[in-house]
């Protein structure tokens, strides 16, 4: 046995923890008398070819246009192809089942615009259709900030650049800027009004800002300069977020036509992604702007806008829930919404209380309003006898509405535990143990539990004393909750100990593995993470494994001379890329953490992102060596990382009493994981 083995081995002595692309129909105009003799004969808008539900259309930042003289609705949103960005454009009759049209604009190879393409909002002005897109470029160092195409053949005709082909953007070049919107002054005024970002190089203490600057009637340039409208601290009721930002995105103005106010409807947070109002009583873009005390709308959802719909019913449209940039979770949002005394009415207005949390139910623009008490979590996560969570490595997984739990027990299996929250769980007893003539005898660690084909797959690792190594095997069950039975002991063999092994199942179906291979280097405890495509009935390896990483950053190099590993994969995909979080030093020891690694194919190259550890010991919050993770979506559809740490986290090291936490994952601006956390103090939650 070697010694890396000898010395974990030693230490247990505990619980130990995404559609055909339709031919545009063109609707003809039948005359009247046509029309009454059909009337009861006339197909459903879904029979035509308008069969996308409302509460399918997963995008980010809806902005509905609508169309009163061919009587429909459109939404543009953007949509990359072939590595270049475009608008792509829905249509609907009814705002309840949509139809897609295609690709309105795509940008030539040599366009400026590289990079973003952001929260396109169509308006119809002056017989033309112009789209306020959000775009940067990175490369030659161009702010994020807006532009603007221009079609002259309709909302659904071709889009094209309304700048000289040397300027991307109409916003102010030095400010880093997002989410233009126009709206357009009683005496024909055009202005732009804007977020400048909160993360920005012309910001104060993270704090983000809206702005407004006069544009030509033809919108083809600026008039004078940019005003500053307000700072997201002018308001109270903006939670800061992150490492103390203070969010403002998609700003829009509509006029209340009794009052003769200007509402301006922007979103931050309050935690949870919300729709604040600021009221311009003088009727005037330059306001001065009054900050209502509540949002409109508190519970995850944002990037609003304000429209008539065809019947003159006044309608918010926005995403909920909120998730990342491009995210398939979030989904269009259409609600009533009214006016009182000059400002919107808060949708939030039914809640019985302020410790309530709103939960919309949408259909194709339908209220259906309902209450749920405040939910909230506290970590270590409780079983339901209101004890800490004591297990190792856990992993969660998710079944009909059921969430398990499984993690490393005992070195006679891995039991389970379930919830419907992800906060308190409930003891289910055993998920697989091991037959009496099996290849291991302990180390039985880190069970993962992935569904395939039909199945449910187990891996998991043990000691195997005849090999003298760690081995990875394969289980199988027809249910979530097994019980599991051995599929392949080992699943594979490469000659070298194997723990940590995760299965990823890519969009085409293509499964793969990742491994961490695990051993001893002159007395110096190492793990090298590997991939590795899976044959298609999981039977073994589809092809030789490929590293991933070692130890390398900085943070992995806090024991140099004890401990150089990477451990713990975990993989998922969202907008196309592929994230890996993985563990790096020891478990036991007080330095452990996740770091997190990105890659455009399942096999890489993978690279660490740079601002690694997403986490790791925060002793002055008594948070000690968090890691060895699983990341799950939560009842709210955002991310939620699974992972343990020390139950004391001032306790003598080594130690592997190790409880479970969770806490929350998002995107940032630049797609970078990041999380909100690890926390130690309650933390609501929209479920």
């Amino acid at each position: 046995m070697n010694n890396n083995i000898n010395m974990r081995l030693n230490r247990i002595n505990k619980k130990v923890g995404v559609i055909k692309i339709g031919i545009c129909l063109v609707i003809v105009l039948l005359n009247s008398y046509v029309l009454l003799a059909q009337q009861n004969s006339q197909p459903s808008t879904k029979e035509v070819g308008y069969n996308i539900s409302a509460g399918d259309m997963h995008m980010r930042d809806p902005f509905v246009t609508v169309d009163h003289k061919n009587h429909c609705y459109y939404i543009i949103t953007s949509r990359w192809k072939d590595g270049r960005g475009g608008l792509f454009a829905y249509m609907s009759e009814d705002l309840k089942n949509w139809k897609e049209i295609g690709f309105v604009f795509q940008a030539a190879p040599d366009y400026l615009g590289k990079d973003d393409f952001w929260a396109p909002d169509t308006y119809e002005y002056k017989g033309n259709y112009y789209s306020f897109l959000t775009l940067s470029n990175k490369e030659k160092g161009i702010l994020r900030g807006t532009t603007i195409l221009k079609s002259t053949t309709g909302a659904l005709g071709t889009y094209k650049p309304v700048l000289p082909a040397e300027q991307l953007n109409i916003t102010p070049g030095s400010m880093q800027c997002l989410d233009g919107s126009l709206f357009v002054e009683d005496n024909g005024t055009p202005w732009i009004v804007f977020s400048v970002e909160w993360c920005g190089p012309n910001v104060q203490d993270k704090i983000g800002e809206i702005w407004a600057q006069k544009l030509k009637r033809d919108l083809t340039g600026t008039v004078g300069k940019p005003h500053r409208l307000f700072r997201a601290s002018d308001a109270k009721w903006p939670t800061k977020i992150g490492d103390g930002v203070l969010v403002t995105d998609a700003p829009f103005i509509w006029k209340d036509k009794v009052s003769g106010n200007l509402i301006l409807t922007w979103s931050s947070f309050s935690p949870l992604y919300s729709i604040g109002q600021a009221i311009s009583k003088s009727g005037k873009v330059l306001g001065p702007w009054e900050h209502e005390e509540k949002p409109v709308f508190s519970n995850n959802g944002g990037h609003q806008m304000i429209f008539e719909d065809l019947q003159g019913n006044l309608k918010i449209s926005f995403h909920s829930p909120n998730e990342s940039k491009g995210a398939k979770r979030e989904t269009l949002t259409i609600m009533d919404i009214k006016i009182k005394d000059g400002k919107f009415e808060v949708l939030d207005k039914n809640l019985v209380s302020e410790k309530n949390v709103f939960d919309p139910l949408v259909v194709g623009g339908e209220n259906k309003m309902c209450c749920k008490p405040e939910k909230k979590y506290t970590n270590p996560v409780k079983t339901t006898e209101n004890k800490d969570l004591s297990i190792g490595d856990p992993f969660v997984y998710q079944h009909n509405g059921i969430y398990y739990l499984t993690g490393t027990t005992n070195d006679s299996g891995f039991d389970y535990y379930t919830s419907k929250d992800l906060i308190t769980w409930e003891n289910k007893g055993p998920l697989y143990r091991k037959p009496a003539n099996h290849i291991g005898t302990s180390a039985f660690w880190a069970p993962e539990v992935r569904y395939y084909k039909g199945k449910f797959y187990m891996t998991y690792c043990c000691y195997v004393p005849e090999k003298d190594m760690l081995q990875t095997c394969l289980a199988e069950s027809e249910n979530p909750d097994g019980p599991f039975t051995d599929l392949y002991t080992p699943w594979f063999d490469l000659g070298y100990s194997i723990i940590d092994a995760d299965i990823f199942v890519d969009d085409d179906g293509t499964p793969y593995v990742y491994y961490s291979k695990n051993g001893m280097l002159n007395g110096i405890a190492t793990g090298e993470l590997y991939a590795a495509k899976l044959k298609k009935d999981l039977s073994g390896l589809d092809g030789e494994p490929i590293f991933v990483s070692g130890a390398s950053q900085e943070w992995e190099k806090v024991r140099w001379d004890v401990n150089r590993c990477n451990e713990g994969p975990f993989v998922f995909k969202r907008n196309g890329t592929y994230y890996m979080t993985y563990s790096a030093n020891d478990t036991g020891e007080g330095f452990y953490g996740v770091g997190v690694s990105y890659a455009q194919h399942p096999l890489g190259p993978w690279k660490k992102c740079v601002d690694n550890p997403l986490m790791t010991t925060d002793l002055s919050n008594n948070i000690s060596s968090p890691g060895h993770n699983s990341v799950i979506e939560a009842p709210d559809r955002n991310l939620y990382i699974v992972y343990h740490r020390h139950a004391d986290a001032h306790c003598k090291k080594p130690n592997w009493d190790r409880v479970v936490c969770i806490d929350r994952l998002y995107f940032d601006e630049r797609g970078k994981l990041k999380v909100d956390g690890p926390t130690n103090t309650p933390q609501l939650v929209g479920w």
